[in-house]
């Protein structure tokens, strides 16, 4: 028997993170674990209880505290993230040190792709085969039903935008293409962007010449009623390793509820996976005209609902069954006597 101690603001945090979180406490208690949730000022046992973290900081700090258990969740390369957004060597550095630190020290990792273990054992000389768990980022357990009620749903060219407008994002690239897919189409088209930075989003709409769109604004829990009814939703990112390591939540939105994804190969995990199912579009920035191409051909498929929502099953089935993610978890540490 172990006790797991999970950080208070971690397991009751934003959608996401709350999501995985709660993902692995209840693996651990399937495994025969104890947990408690507490916050940053917990006094716990530093040789047995395990502590689970999801920042690298926090993960640094806890360790300097004494505490020898530590299951580190990584959710991005925390280094090449600052320096896209700073541009900082000496930053760069300082958290490429303290990043080797805590995977070095942690006793378990929970990583979100193939990818960022390779990038890890690349970049820091190190073999995390026989500690890591590799699971992708979701917040959606199961397809929504409501999402294939409306037999007319891939009659129409919706297109959609969930997320903010910073660059990392590619929302401007998301405009400009969907401009010549409006200028190309045959057909009537519309794009929907759900977004928190309402009047940014019209400026650069109104600034590239879009017809047809609209914006608007939900929170978490209504999302998936706004949605619902959309055919095609973007996620268009630059072939750069913050990506390439990345699984987007936003998938798991979309294909919950039936909407095709059109997105960069780039993001590693997802075109790999997606090489299975053949249920998204492929647009890489760097291959426009091709891009475009798949995009209007795909516009001229005849897709039923029964047919889509198949689709979409096989991928909670799978890649985002959360129940195969806590079984598998349990078994490890069960396995590995963590």
């Amino acid at each position: 028997m172990y006790r797991l101690i999970v950080p208070k603001k971690s397991i009751g945090d934003a959608a996401v993170t709350g999501f995985y979180m709660n993902i692995i406490k209840e693996a651990c208690e399937l495994a025969g674990g104890e947990c408690n949730v507490s916050d940053m000022n917990f006094e716990g046992d530093k040789v047995n209880d395990i502590i689970i973290v999801d920042d690298v900081f926090k993960a640094f700090t806890i360790i300097r505290r004494g505490y020898k258990k530590i299951f580190f969740w990584a959710q991005g390369i925390v280094p090449e993230e600052s320096y896209m957004r700073n541009k900082s060597k000496l930053r760069f550095i300082i958290l490429s040190k303290l990043e080797k630190f805590v995977l070095k020290r942690s006793c378990f990792l929970f990583l979100c792709s193939k990818k960022m273990k390779d990038h890890y054992e690349k970049k820091y000389n190190m073999v995390l085969d026989k500690k890591s768990f590799i699971m992708p980022c979701f917040n959606e357990e199961k397809i929504n039903e409501n999402a294939f009620i409306n037999e007319k749903k891939y009659d129409y060219n919706n297109f959609l935008y969930v997320g903010s407008i910073k660059e990392w994002q590619c929302f401007k690239e998301t405009v400009q293409i969907y401009k010549k897919i409006e200028e190309n189409s045959k057909k009537d088209v519309k794009l929907s962007v759900f977004t928190g930075q309402q009047e940014e989003a019209e400026e650069i709409i109104k600034s590239v010449g879009i017809k047809n769109y609209s914006i608007s604004y939900a929170k978490p829990d209504e999302l998936n009623g706004k949605i619902k009814d959309m055919k095609y939703g973007f996620v268009i990112r630059k072939n750069i390793a913050v990506n390439n390591v990345a699984t987007p939540t936003k998938f798991s939105n979309y294909i919950s509820n039936g909407i095709i994804p059109i997105y960069s190969s780039c993001i590693n995990d997802f075109y790999t996976q997606d090489c299975q199912y053949r249920f998204g579009i492929v647009y890489d920035l760097e291959d426009e005209e091709n891009g475009i191409k798949r995009i209007l051909e795909n516009m001229e498929n005849k897709n039923s609902c029964i047919d889509m929502k198949e689709s979409c099953e096989k991928w909670f089935n799978n890649y985002y069954n959360k129940k195969y993610y806590v079984k598998s978890i349990a078994e490890r540490i069960k396995r590995d006597s963590i």
